[in-house]
């Protein structure tokens, strides 16, 4: 997406107050409505996320906002809060809106109410490519209006779009089949849950933090609804002693945005700089979540995990079993939304952009080398 496709968004006349940032248990006011710290041009922007400062995320943003430091001359300062410090994770959208934030990470498992058609990135078997999903997410908004028009109603404007990877199966015990998998509780979560219902799985909601100590006690036989750049996050890649590709694909995705009233408020050199590091935002989620990928890959290995994948015939029956698109694409053109045309779109540019790429994602990386 080039920089003057980006400029061209404009959002709504959302009234914004003011930026709020956490101190202990409280929230004082820090700056007016145009995001002015000292009067002048100098902006100090609050973004809220809920992963940890280690994780690939966060530190895609953190070079986004060291970046966006530099080029503007200081005159950008990004304050990164992690680990819902600031607001919850399914707050992060409405929290740009009513000056809590002035940035969020917005996690597509915490989007149906706010960003609805954002979801359609989420719905398993349609690519097992990052780099492709990612790059849909960004051309969705400048091809399809009703994909676009939640942002616009939400008044944030995206910036850049940050990988989560392709969904693996943690395991306690060995499986290569669906028959392995029935009657196994597994942590899950967004539509991946659905797709473990119909692997006959009984899918548990629960955080990620807890992962590592409810399958020590016994309380879960795996995890998924996670991507192998996320297991040294949680410990995890030290303690998998079987990991399975469930040929899900890419299962879910975040998107870091703006408050589109205090981005238009900003002078055009400001406005130009965010839009220039944000266009090299794909890249540098890759380079980091390849980077984690890496090591949970080493740790994987010295600690002898071994790597399974379901037979390609029963992914095929599992993604027919699970009918997940369909079941989307109903459920919300039952509420109002041309979600056909989003599928339709989301389906189109994956087929064009994966003839352009060549990105092997960790998961897929790490298994191959395990063969060689």
């Amino acid at each position: 997406m080039n920089t003057g496709a980006r400029r061209a968004r404009a959002g709504g006349s959302v009234r914004r107050t003011t930026g709020l940032l956490a101190s202990g248990a409280a929230l004082a006011v820090l700056t007016a409505c145009s995001g002015t710290a000292l009067g002048d041009d100098t902006y100090v922007l609050h973004y809220t996320t809920y992963s940890n400062a280690t994780s690939d995320q966060s530190r895609t943003a953190q070079r986004w906002a060291e970046q966006v430091e530099e080029i503007t001359d200081g005159g950008v300062t990004v304050r990164l809060h992690y680990s819902e410090s600031l607001v919850g994770a399914d707050e992060s959208a409405q929290a740009t809106l009513d000056g809590r934030a002035d940035m969020a990470q917005v996690g597509s498992i915490y989007a149906a109410s706010d960003l609805s058609m954002f979801t359609v990135i989420e719905l398993p078997f349609e690519t097992d490519n990052p780099e492709v999903q990612m790059t849909a997410i960004e051309r969705l908004y400048e091809e399809n209006e009703t994909y676009r028009e939640d942002f616009d109603r939400q008044g944030v404007r995206p910036l850049f779009p940050i990988p989560l990877g392709v969904a693996a199966v943690g395991l306690e015990e060995k499986a290569e089949s669906l028959d392995d998998l029935k009657g196994m509780s597994i942590r899950s979560g967004g539509l991946t849950s659905d797709v473990m219902l119909a692997a006959g799985a009984n899918p548990i909601g629960m955080t990620a933090n807890d992962i590592y100590e409810s399958m020590s006690r016994g309380v879960v036989d795996g995890y998924t609804a996670l991507a192998l750049a996320n297991l040294p996050t949680f410990g995890l890649s030290q303690a998998t002693p079987y990991l399975m590709d469930p040929g899900i694909g890419a299962y879910s995705s975040s998107i870091a945005v703006i408050n589109e009233e205090l981005f238009q408020s900003m002078p055009e050199e400001h406005q130009e700089a965010l839009l220039e590091v944000s266009d090299q935002g794909i890249s540098m989620g890759l380079e980091e979540m390849d980077a984690l990928g890496e090591t949970a890959c080493q740790e994987l290995t010295e600690n002898g995990t071994e790597f399974s994948s379901l037979p390609e015939e029963e992914v095929a029956e599992l993604k027919e079993n699970a009918g997940i698109a369909q079941d989307w694409v109903e459920r919300y053109e039952e509420r109002g939304y041309d979600a056909q045309s989003v599928l339709d779109d989301y389906r189109r540019i994956i087929a064009e952009e994966t003839e352009d790429s060549d990105y092997v994602s960790p998961l897929a990386a790490c298994m191959e080398g395990q063969q060689e």
